[in-house]
């Protein structure tokens, strides 16, 4: 499954996209003729990953180098004149990139640097992993924390957005184990290699086509080094915006600016959830769209004044992609079970179980 990343840039609804292992940054318009490119620029090597943060673009390059494009006078984005910003010698690839805030955190080897956009210098880096050959290869940012994977690697480690202090690991290997076992597996090792969080939950994706998602906690308590409890987080929006709440707050020490802290998203395999829908070969990523499912019990066609009058619940569509499908619970058994469309023009010599596979989970939220 060849990678191709499409990251929406500013209010003109403006698409930039490129495909892995491969140099062109490519724009389109998101809302009329996509299919038309609207201007490329060929890099000197290979991108490996794309992130937007208020009207800037950066661009992760296989060559250790960051691309950080502008907007020019007229609000077009400006190919030509763009900032290359080095990470240092010996040059090897940023693997990953996430925005954390108003900053990027960027995937290098073993260490994570933070790169402020606007002034675009490297604020801060710190080691991820004490062994310089591993890569980190996975970032998911939500609250106050940063969930962390590293290559050929089963644990998880979670990181303060702020204060970049470590504070969590969690080994996903022996759950994994545990509920299929290592024979449906095919060997015991268990890697990482898709991360997402979403819907108050941790998404990960391993290197043998297993989905697990863990339910984010607000707060862990710990004694003697031994998980004691945890303290579910059902309310994301609005904490700590009663009267007399706690707020707690971080300081940059490059400005005086001051952020208000939010959560800091622990979790726990004792609330994990595996799901029996996987790949054959490894998770490649995860995408998170919005939708709708409407509950009002009417399952005939409603009318206008009815469906003005319907309640809808939000929910969201998670989308897993990867090469083949299985049903962990019956292996290798599942075969050919739906006609395939003539329309999709796919090789009747590729059989169902090795094609490229979307699985997708509807997961239900709040009304409010």
């Amino acid at each position: 499954m060849a990678r191709r990343c499409v990251v929406h840039a500013g209010l003109q609804s403006i698409a930039l996209s490129f495909l892995s292992a491969w140099p062109g940054l490519y724009v389109h318009s998101s809302v009329a003729q996509w299919k038309k490119c609207l201007l490329n620029i060929k890099l000197k090597d290979s991108i490996l990953s794309i992130v937007h943060v208020k009207g800037i673009v950066l661009v992760a390059l296989a060559d250790g180098t960051l691309a950080i494009f502008h907007r020019a006078v007229d609000g077009q984005w400006d190919l030509s004149n763009y900032h290359l910003l080095d990470f240092g010698r010996p040059h090897h690839s940023i693997r990953c990139m996430t925005v954390v805030h108003e900053k990027v955190w960027c995937g290098y080897r073993n260490k994570i640097y933070i790169v402020h956009p606007k002034t675009m210098k490297i604020e801060k880096s710190f080691d991820a992993h004490p062994r310089k050959e591993s890569q980190v290869r996975q970032l998911a940012w939500v609250g106050d924390g940063v969930w962390v994977s590293i290559r050929l690697d089963s644990t998880l480690r979670l990181y303060h957005a702020h204060t970049c202090q470590h504070l969590q690991d969690v080994d996903i290997e022996p759950y994994v184990s545990k509920m299929l076992g290592t024979g449906k597996l095919g060997f015991s090792f268990v890697r990482i290699t898709a991360l997402m969080v979403s819907c108050n939950r941790l998404w990960v994706g391993t290197g043998n086509g297993v989905i697990i998602s863990i339910p984010l906690t607000e707060t862990i308590i710990l004694h003697q080094g031994r998980l004691l409890g945890l303290r579910a987080n059902k309310a994301l929006p609005g904490s700590g915006s009663r009267p007399g709440s706690v707020i707690r707050v971080y300081g940059d020490e490059n400005s005086d600016k001051v952020t208000p802290g939010t959560f800091i998203p622990y979790c726990s395999m004792a609330h994990a959830q595996l799901c029996f829908h996987g790949h054959r070969d490894a998770v490649k990523f995860f995408v998170a769209v919005p939708g709708i499912h409407d509950i009002s019990g009417d399952k005939g066609a409603a009318s206008p004044q009815d469906s003005s009058n319907s309640t809808h619940q939000k929910s969201m569509l998670v989308m897993s992609g990867g090469e083949g499908y299985i049903d962990f619970r019956m292996g290798d058994d599942c075969g050919e079970s739906e006609p395939l469309d003539d329309s999709l023009h796919l090789d009747p010599s590729v059989s169902k179980v090795e094609r490229s596979h979307l699985i997708v989970w509807q997961v239900m939220g709040s009304n409010e």
